[in-house]
């Protein structure tokens, strides 16, 4: 009989609490409480809290004393902020000593190109795993443990971006992600450092501001109601 690990479910906790989160629309703020979490998971709270501490340090969520840990909501203000630092962070390591792209990850770009051209309707979840995967793939790439991290944390901010035009613009949001995953994979060959200076370029040029819904000043109010917990 297989047992997990305790950092395997705490793990294992975060990724699918994570994914709730970026799956809600970018101006809700969602409780989050400890027991009930505990109890679907059918884990005691100590896991739990260590999922939401990771959370936290990514800042998908807030921890607030006495009253439980709370959604962090975007606001649209910081977008372009959020999309020049996490390209910043490509292009940084983009200036690193260069090395070849392992076959491992090569192969995940391909896997990963591949998924994204193919000829069907693309909902939300399906985006979310897709752009998680190339964000953990890059973050693969990075030498540095610190700077590995940092990308994949702000990776998160993007991934919610990228969702939350989805929802309002369909098809666009897609061929940013296909064009950044054919780009990496053709640049595989080159190296590391090709392989995220072209993602980057892809996400900076995708990274224009979205359209308004009509009749409205933006999308979003920053200052969005709580829902009940996940």
């Amino acid at each position: 009989m297989a047992f997990s690990s305790p950092q395997g479910r705490t793990d294992e906790i975060a990724d699918a609490i994570r994914k709730r989160i970026c799956l809600q629309p970018i101006d809700e703020q969602t409780m989050l409480l400890e027991g009930t979490l505990a109890a679907e998971f059918g884990v005691s709270r100590t896991p739990v809290r260590q999922a939401l501490q990771r959370l936290a340090y990514e800042g998908l969520i807030e921890v607030r004393s006495g009253v439980g840990s709370i959604s962090n909501p975007l606001d649209p203000r910081a977008r372009g902020m959020h999309i020049a630092v996490h390209c910043g962070l490509l292009r940084l390591v983009g200036t690193l000593p260069d090395a070849p792209v392992p076959p491992l990850v090569a192969g995940r770009l391909a896997w990963l190109a591949q998924e994204t051209q193919r000829s069907r309707p693309m909902d939300e979840a399906m985006a979310f795993d897709l752009f998680s995967e190339l964000n953990s793939t890059l973050s693969g790439l990075i030498p540095d443990p610190v700077m590995a991290d940092a990308h994949l944390v702000s990776g998160w901010r993007i991934v919610r971006w990228f969702l939350d035009e989805l929802r309002h613009e369909g098809s666009r949001p897609v061929e940013i992600l296909h064009r950044a995953c054919r780009s990496a994979q053709a640049e595989a060959g080159s190296g590391r450092a090709a392989v995220l200076l072209a993602t980057a370029d892809i996400l900076e040029l995708g990274a224009g501001e979205p359209q308004q819904e009509a009749g409205g000043n933006g999308r979003h109010d920053p200052g969005g109601a709580w829902t009940e917990t996940l």
